[in-house]
């Protein structure tokens, strides 16, 4: 029922109630006033026309007024026949001259008229009646008015009752109508608490029937842990403490499952109290597991995000950052909340990055993804990081609301790139230099080899040995030159030992001053505690002597050059800015001055072979290239800190030695005399025939082999003593080590000896130390040392 109809209903039944009320009353207090007034009146004229007969009375005079009363009262008789009624005649003062009729009972009416002598009032008529009879109809009436008024107020409040009986069965239908086409279930408490009234909803919600729910609390169909939460939200409707409130709970189903319900609870209103509570109940189960499994999913997505090895990060349209992953936080060293709201590229990279990542997909691709970039960022701590971007839009209901990054750190990556990169550079150069060199060598061989030969048969005062000494004094000076070349190639013959820089560079103090020249001041800052390197001595010489003599070139003017060991222990960070670094302790020597310096594009370069920025005819531009061969053979770095005008720095880091290795005693011997067949195996005849009468003029009985097969069965002649092998290393069809194995199994007891201008680590790797161990002699070589390291095979048996 609407708020109107309410109204038009209240009104309605007011009306009735004072229709009834006015029918009871006007009726009686009409006719009472109707008969009041007449009786008045009657009363009033009669009493006017009694008064006006005496008058008439012409010979009535006041002083006969008392003699005349037999005739005043004939008059009275003859108009006085009313019963109740009273008739009276009285004189001016009031005293009764004829009465007529007996005393009305009471109530009575009284009524007078003056009786006139001419002016004068000589007396009164006075009339009354009782009001008895009026009252006792009035009383009738009244009754009967009632009994009218009763009837209209019991017939109207029955039609009344009927119509409002069908507007509340309209509006029950009408509710029930509501209710069983509502999607929720819909449940009507009472204020017991008690349900009175569900639809068809909570049965198929519940398993339940209407008449099964009836009389039930909504506690006793919900789960034990959620019934004190839904006693109290209930409470809090039914004692009007709240008009809604809503709660989930979990609700027992008939057959004994149970799913998750959200209610929503709100008071019914009857008469201004509360009458009952309405329970508006929606399974929220399938929702609450698309919620869960949202969630979870979510949570998953986090983890993954979290828990990825590249970083991640995500950016608005201002590049501001709106999501960063852990793996971000350790590269940037930044932590989520830190960056999250500020702008990307004006705190960890450059504002010319932002198109880059964050610009509008090319033309013609993918309106979601675009091309990948590099980039480097700068992290809290200051660092320089390089990071290879693949980068993809976020797209939200068609529209780009950002830009999801991922990022791989490639320092690592890059720096071992440059290095490979360098590393092949060099290596290509030194094996050219390595390549040509050892051919040289060779040919250098015979001829420092025929010299010698030669001035053994010219005499020392004869012109033509001061020619021969020319030709091996120029020999000797291009030996040196190859060993520069394979020093740098690291294909040089060495003995490294343990060795403590201080001794060594205290020992070429003096040679080292005479070397850079009075005007450049020399001091040597050692490191009483430093650390013992393995390394080959002559080669620390030519690492000093190199960088000395490249110091004072640089110093033309004069200036000071330093000297200075420590011991230092690499880590990571300083890694990542030297190609060739590697982490670990080191023992340092540093050779520093101040002269003119170097740009950067001049270091990149400086370790070259052959490039040189001195005049022509001033260098050949190996010095520095040894020094960096040096370094890296024995397995050590070379880092040059240089500027324009500021001087040069040379850090050599070598690498600590853990064990000692004591050196070889060498026995030079005291003349070239010598006894035994030696087999002299070598490809190359023009070598071979130097090393035969190099031998032959010591002493030694000589056999020629040009192949390695040939010196195979030459060995397996049981005529032929043989006392030791002189071969090459590197020979067509067979190598040395194949060669000197067949030998082993044909003479075990002969010794092999190489000749070779590669170093011990490259013969290595063609196994010739794999199960001997190995002899070798360096190219060139002249009588001297032949002989001596024969004598000390012999001496090693």
């Amino acid at each position: 029922m609407t708020g109107s109809e309410k109204q038009t209903a209240h009104f309605t039944a007011n009306c009735t109630v004072l229709l009834a009320f006015f029918v009871a009353l006007f009726f009686p207090v009409g006719y009472f006033a109707i008969s009041y007034q007449y009786a008045v009146g009657s009363l009033e004229t009669e009493a006017e026309i009694n008064a006006g007969i005496i008058s008439g009375l012409g010979d009535l005079v006041p002083q006969s007024w008392h003699s005349e009363a037999h005739r005043l009262d004939t008059l009275l008789s003859n108009h006085s026949h009313k019963e109740n009624e009273k008739h009276r005649i009285l004189d001016a003062l009031g005293k009764e001259l004829a009465a007529r009729g007996r005393t009305p009972d009471i109530p009575v009416i009284q009524r007078s008229q003056p009786i006139h002598y001419g002016d004068k009032v000589i007396g009164s008529v006075e009339i009354s009646r009782s009001l008895l009879p009026i009252l006792k109809k009035t009383f009738v009436v009244a009754v009967i008015g009632l009994s009218i008024a009763l009837i209209v107020f019991i017939l109207l409040p029955f039609r009344a009752i009927n119509r409002a009986n069908r507007k509340l069965q309209d509006s029950y239908d009408f509710l029930r109508k509501v209710m069983e086409s509502s999607a929720n279930a819909l449940i009507v408490l009472n204020l017991d608490g008690t349900i009175g009234m569900v639809n068809g909803r909570c049965t198929e919600t519940s398993g339940y029937t209407p008449e099964e729910l009836h009389g039930k609390g909504i506690p006793e169909l919900v789960c034990p842990e959620s019934q004190d939460m839904v006693i109290e939200q209930l409470h809090l409707v039914a004692t009007g403490m709240e008009d809604l409130v809503q709660f989930e709970a979990d609700l027992v189903c008939k057959d004994g499952s149970s799913i998750t319900i959200a209610c929503g609870a709100t008071p019914v209103y009857q008469e201004g109290r509360i009458a009952g509570t309405v329970l508006s109940v929606v399974n929220i189960t399938e929702r609450r597991m698309a919620v869960e499994a949202l969630r979870s999913a979510k949570e998953y997505t986090e983890n993954l995000i979290q828990a990825a090895c590249v970083m991640i990060l995500g950016l608005d349209l201002k590049g501001r950052v709106t999501l960063f992953n852990r793996t971000a936080e350790e590269v940037t060293g930044y932590s989520q909340e830190e960056l999250t709201g500020r702008n990307w590229f004006e705190t960890v990279m450059g504002a010319e990055a932002f198109y880059k990542m964050c610009g509008a997909p090319q033309q013609g691709k993918d309106s979601q993804r675009m091309d990948a970039c590099e980039g480097q960022i700068v992290t809290k701590t200051g660092g320089v990081r390089t990071i290879s971007w693949r980068n993809s839009a976020i797209i939200e209901k068609g529209v780009r609301i950002g830009t999801l990054c991922f990022g791989i750190d490639i320092t690592e990556h890059r720096k071992i790139e440059a290095q490979f990169r360098h590393s092949q550079k060099m290596e290509s150069v030194g094996q050219l230099a390595g390549g040509v060199a050892h051919d040289f060598n060779n040919m250098l061989s015979v001829m420092l080899g025929y010299a010698q030969l030669c001035q053994l048969e010219a005499s020392e005062s004869s012109p033509l040995w001061m020619y021969l000494q020319e030709i091996i004094r120029a020999g000797e000076r291009s030996r040196d030159m190859v060993r520069k070349l394979l020093a740098f190639s690291r294909k040089e013959i060495i003995s490294p030992r343990t060795v403590n820089l201080n001794d060594h560079c205290l020992e070429t103090e003096k040679t080292l001053s005479r070397l850079i020249g009075e005007e450049v001041r020399f001091s040597f800052i050692p490191d009483p505690t430093l650390w013992t390197v393995k390394i080959d001595p002559s080669q620390v010489d030519q690492i000093l002597m190199n960088l000395a003599v490249n110091a004072r070139d640089a110093m033309p003017d004069g200036g000071e050059l330093t000297i200075k060991t420590e011991n230092v222990v690499v880590d990571e960070e300083f890694c990542d800015y030297r190609l060739d670094a590697k982490p670990g302790p080191y023992a340092c020597l540093s050779v520093m001055d101040t002269g003119t310096g170097m740009d950067r594009e001049l270091v990149k370069r400086i370790f070259e072979p052959f490039f040189t920025t001195k005049e022509v005819g001033r260098g050949t531009g190996l010095g520095l290239a040894t020094v960096y061969g040096i370094v890296t053979q024995n397995g050590g770095f070379v880092d040059v800190e240089s500027e324009p005008g500021q001087g040069t720095a040379f850090r050599i880091y070598l690498p600590r030695l853990t064990g000692e290795v004591l050196p070889a005693a060498h026995n030079a011997p005291a003349t070239l005399r010598g006894t035994g067949t030696v087999l002299v195996v070598e490809d190359d005849d023009m070598l071979r025939a130097m090393a035969t009468q190099m031998l032959e003029k010591i002493g030694y009985q000589v056999i020629q082999a040009a192949t390695p097969h040939v010196a195979l069965s030459i060995c397996g002649e049981p005529g032929h003593d043989i006392d030791l092998v002189l071969s090459d290393v590197i020979m067509p069809e067979m190598n040395g080590l194949d060669m000197a194995r067949g030998i082993a199994d044909l003479r075990p007891d002969t010794k092999v000896l190489f000749m070779t201008g590669y170093s011990s680590d490259i013969i290595a790797k063609c196994g010739i130390s794999a199960d001997r161990q190995l002899h070798y002699i360096q190219k060139p070589f002249d009588m001297e040392g032949l002989h001596a390291k024969i004598l000390e095979m012999r001496a090693a048996c």
